[in-house]
C-alpha cells in the first residue's frame, strides 16, 4: 500500500503544482485583491455614513447653543441702571459667557474640520472602489480563463488520481485527503531511522509502539505535524 500511496502523491504533486501556479498568478492575485476590497467597501462606507451623521450632529447642536449663548449674552449688555454688586454680577455673567461662547466656537471648528476631513475619505473610498471595480473586471475574467486553460490538464490527473486510490486503504486515503487539505504535503513521508528509534521530518521523535507499527510496514501519523510517515526498509 505504501508503494501506491507515494505513487499516488507523485501523481497528486502534478496537482498541486497546478493550483499553486493559479493561486500565485497574477491575474488571481490581482482578482482576489479588488473582490476582497470591494466585500469590505459596503462596511467602509457605513461607519463612515455613521461617523458623518455623528459630526454633523454635534455640529447642528453646537451651533444652536451658541445662538443661544450669544442671545444670553446680549441681555446682559443692554443693561445699564445697576447698582455695585449688580453690575460685578454682569460682569462676571458676561465674562462667563463669552468664555464658553469661545471654547464652543473653537469646538465647531474642530467639528468642521473633522466633518471636512470625513467627506475627503468618502471622496477616496468612493475613487477607490471605481478603482476595484476597474481590476476586478479586467483580471476576473482573466483568472477565469487562466483557469480554463488548466482544466483539461486538471481532470486528466484527476482520473489518474481516481485510478490509483483503488490500491489505497480508505481510512489512509481519508487521512492523506485531510492532510491536504489542510495545506501539508508531502503528506507522506518516510520517517528518520536511529538507534533503534524514529523521528518526523519535524523532529519529533516517534513512539517505541509507532516504530514497531514502521516497522511492520504500516503507515503511522505524527501526533506533532500530523503527517503520514513509513519505513522504507519495511
Amino acid at each position: 500500500m505504501i508503494k501506491s500511496l507515494l505513487e499516488y502523491q507523485k501523481v497528486d504533486a502534478e496537482l498541486r503544482e497546478i493550483e499553486v501556479s493559479l493561486k500565485q498568478s497574477e491575474e488571481r492575485k490581482k482578482a482576489s485583491s479588488a473582490k476582497n476590497f470591494l466585500n469590505g467597501a459596503n462596511e467602509s462606507v457605513a461607519k463612515l455614513d455613521q461617523r458623518a451623521e455623528e459630526l454633523v450632529g454635534k455640529f447642528n447642536a453646537s451651533l444652536k447653543l451658541l445662538g443661544q449663548l450669544e442671545e444670553e449674552l446680549k441681555e446682559y449688555e443692554g443693561i445699564d441702571d445697576m447698582n455695585e454688586d449688580q453690575l460685578s454680577y454682569v460682569k462676571k455673567k458676561s465674562q462667563a459667557l463669552a468664555e464658553e461662547i469661545n471654547n464652543l466656537t473653537s469646538a465647531i471648528d474642530g467639528l468642521s474640520k473633522e466633518i471636512e476631513s470625513v467627506l475627503k475619505e468618502f471622496a477616496q473610498l468612493k475613487a477607490d472602489i471605481k478603482k476595484a471595480k476597474a481590476q476586478y473586471s479586467e483580471y476576473g475574467p482573466k483568472y477565469n480563463e487562466l483557469k480554463a486553460s488548466k482544466e483539461d490538464e486538471i481532470n486528466k490527473i484527476q482520473a489518474r488520481l481516481k485510478k490509483l486510490e483503488s490500491g489505497i486503504d480508505v481510512e489512509v486515503l481519508e487521512k492523506y485527503k485531510q492532510r491536504r487539505k489542510d495545506k501539508i504535503f508531502p503528506v507522506l513521508n518516510e520517517a528518520q531511522e536511529m538507534s533503534k528509534h524514529a523521528y518526523c521530518r519535524c523532529g519529533t521523535e516517534l513512539s517505541l509502539t509507532e516504530y514497531g507499527n514502521l516497522k511492520n510496514g504500516n503507515i503511522v501519523e505524527c501526533e506533532s505535524c500530523h503527517r503520514l510517515l513509513y519505513l522504507s526498509k519495511a
